[in-house]
């Protein structure tokens, strides 16, 4: 089975994440990130995106590895990772049933107050805000 960890940047999921993980036996937090941070050390690089979700090897990456890890392992993985583009979000879910692979999909919300605190005090250069 897979936990989806979704929401926008500062909501809390990698914290998250790995509080789930401490609650459920036999279960491993899967950042998908790292799939895109390997993607965007591809020399020399692919198209240019503002975003690697938007590269269609991401996607399908994700998907195989989170297979191949519970194939592997067994257990439950934990997947903090924002997905917040309907269509992409369809192609994983779509390819994780083909695996046979259960997911639970969470939203996680925190106000605006909170996400703006958040956000500056990360150390993030990208975000920009009033």
């Amino acid at each position: 089975m897979i936990i989806w960890l979704n929401g926008t940047h500062g909501v809390g999921k990698t914290t998250t994440a790995a509080l789930v993980q401490q609650l459920i036996p036999d279960s491993r937090v899967f950042d998908a990130e790292k799939v895109g941070e390997t993607l965007m050390d591809v020399n020399p690089g692919l198209p240019e995106t503002d975003n690697f979700q938007n590269w269609p090897p991401w996607r399908s990456l994700v998907v195989e590895t989170a297979h191949r890890i519970l194939d592997y392992t067994g257990g439950t993985l934990v997947m903090p990772m924002t997905v917040l583009i309907e269509p992409y979000w369809r192609e994983i879910s779509q390819g994780l049933a083909s695996h046979g692979i259960p997911v639970r999909h969470f939203v996680l919300h925190a106000d605006q107050e909170t996400l703006r605190k958040r956000i500056q005090n990360d150390g993030s250069s990208w975000f920009v805000g009033n």
